[in-house]
Formats: structure tokens, C-alpha cells, sequence
């Protein structure tokens, strides 16, 4: 097994070295499209480094981590509301060349340059945020944090192991509601459980080799198949908000007509999809599996 200190040191500036290689392009003040990989890379890069840190506040004081993890969530906030942006104008993009919406191309068309004035709105802010974390020295206080398990009287794979045990059982709490579409709030949370399940398997994977592949692999699944239902459930919310705007055109409001059905549809599917592979994987027993690990 690594070194306690070679490992954290890996996993803690490899994904600030993530972060901070994005950060020019992110950035940018002069558009929007250019940075939109960057931003979901770094958006990624951040989720790891907030797992980490999260899952050492068990072993760490709580004053070291304090600057590290307020940072990292106010990044995540504001480039959290400009991914949300991005894909919804790239859904709407796909979709007006689609033969299905033709008559509606016109208004998804309205649609997308209304989202694209707004999403550039938000860039300034996210450059005023970067600046902030800077003046605030959060990529420092990062770089300085040394977690001592010894300290803790707790050895490395103890630790490791107890974070998935903690994660998994976060994720389970939520299983009654599988097979509830409307329980819109109690899924969303799941999704939650299963990205945090998701990053704490990545985290500590250098220290069990393959081994935590198929599990990494299955919580991504629950996440991106929950995330497509969470997704929808933001696009019904957004279009509500905006049929009751005043002033739309006719176009308009067919458009938005239209991709309420189409969200509608889309939703009910996405939902189905989950539960099969839910179902499969209590079958396959991929959950009881991973218990025993962190119980080993």
C-alpha cells in the first residue's frame, strides 16, 4: 500500500493541478464557447478535491480545513450554474436541427439566445470568483495541508475503508425511493450519494489497484442515470418559470410547449432506465460486494 503522505500528497495536487490548469480558459472574459470543456473538466476536478477534503475532517483540525472547503464550494457554486447553462443551450442546439422539432425551430431558437444572454452574464463572475479565491489564498491553503493519520490513531487503508462504508450507507438510505418517479427530492439526494460514492472510490483507488473498478463504475451509472431524471426535473422547473414571463411571442410559447412534452416523455423513460439498472445491479450484487470490502 502507498505511503500516507505519498498518497494524499497525489490525490490532493492532482486534482488542484487539475483545477488550476483550467483556470485560464475558464476564465476568459472575452466568450463563453471556447471554455465549456474546460469548465466541465474543471467542475470534475473540484467534486474530487471536495470529496477529499470532506472525508478528512474526521482526522484533520477543523480550522486547516475550513479555507479548502468554502473555497472549493463557492467555485463549485458558480460554475455549477454556468454548466447547468451550458448544457441546457447544448440540448436546445441539438434539438432545433432535429426533424421532430421542426416547427418549432424558430422558438427553441428564441430560447437558446435567451439562456446564451444569461450565461454570458455569468462569466464576469466567474473570473470575480477565481480573483477572490486568490485574495482569500484557498489554492495555498490547499497546497499546505498535510493530513497526519498517525495523529488520528488511524491507519491509511482504516480510514479508506471507513469513508466507503460512511459514502455507501448515504447512498443506500435512499433505496425506498427507487421506484418512486415523483419523489423528485429524495432521487435528486441519491444522485448526490452515488457522485460522492463515485469520487471517494476514484480517491482512494491508487490504493487497492482494479479492484474498486466495477464499483467506481456502477455508483458513475446510478449518478449519470439519475442525473438525466434530476436534468429534466430542471428543464420542467425552467420552463414553467418562463411560460409564465410575460411578453412572448407566439413561437415562443409553442417552443416551450413542445419541450415541456418532450421533457415530459423524456423524463418518464429516464426514470424507467434507472430502476432496470438498479435492479440489475442488486442482482448482481454489486453493492453487498463493496460492504463486505470496507468491512475487510
Amino acid at each position: 500500500m502507498l505511503d500516507e503522505k505519498i498518497f494524499f500528497s497525489q490525490v490532493i495536487q492532482g486534482h488542484l493541478t487539475a483545477v488550476l490548469d483550467e483556470e485560464k480558459a475558464v476564465c476568459q472574459l472575452g466568450g463563453v464557447k471556447g471554455n465549456v470543456e474546460a469548465l466541465h473538466r474543471m467542475r470534475v476536478a473540484l467534486r474530487r478535491l471536495k470529496s477529499v477534503l470532506s472525508d478528512l475532517r474526521d482526522v484533520m483540525p477543523r480550522r486547516q480545513l475550513e479555507i479548502p472547503i468554502e473555497g472549493v464550494k463557492a467555485l463549485l457554486g458558480i460554475l455549477g450554474h454556468a454548466r447547468d447553462m451550458d448544457t441546457k443551450i447544448e440540448f436546445l442546439g441539438a434539438l432545433a436541427t432535429n426533424p421532430r422539432a421542426k416547427a418549432y425551430a424558430a422558438g427553441i431558437r428564441d430560447i437558446i439566445d435567451e439562456l446564451s444572454e444569461d450565461r454570458a452574464e455569468v462569466q464576469p463572475k466567474i473570473h470575480k470568483a477565481f480573483v477572490r479565491a486568490r485574495r482569500e489564498k484557498v489554492f495555498r491553503a490547499i497546497e499546505r495541508l498535510h493530513p497526519d493519520l498517525e495523529t488520528a490513531e488511524i491507519t491509511l487503508d482504516e480510514w479508506a475503508k471507513n469513508r466507503v462504508t460512511v459514502r455507501l450507507e448515504k447512498m443506500m438510505r435512499w433505496e425506498p425511493y427507487v421506484k418512486k418517479p415523483r419523489r423528485e427530492r429524495e432521487l435528486h439526494q441519491m444522485r448526490i450519494a452515488a457522485k460522492n460514492l463515485r469520487y471517494c472510490l476514484e480517491n482512494i483507488e491508487p490504493l487497492y489497484g482494479r479492484s474498486l473498478a466495477p464499483y467506481v463504475k456502477a455508483a458513475a451509472d446510478v449518478q449519470a442515470a439519475l442525473g438525466l431524471v434530476h436534468s429534466y426535473d430542471v428543464w420542467l422547473g425552467l420552463l414553467g418559470i418562463l411560460r409564465a414571463s410575460a411578453g412572448r411571442s407566439n413561437r415562443f410559447s409553442e417552443a416551450l410547449r413542445f419541450l415541456r412534452r418532450e421533457c415530459e416523455t423524456a423524463r418518464a423513460q429516464a426514470h424507467v432506465d434507472f430502476v432496470e439498472l438498479w435492479q440489475a445491479q442488486k442482482r448482481a450484487r454489486l453493492w453487498a460486494k463493496l460492504d463486505r470490502f470496507a468491512e475487510s
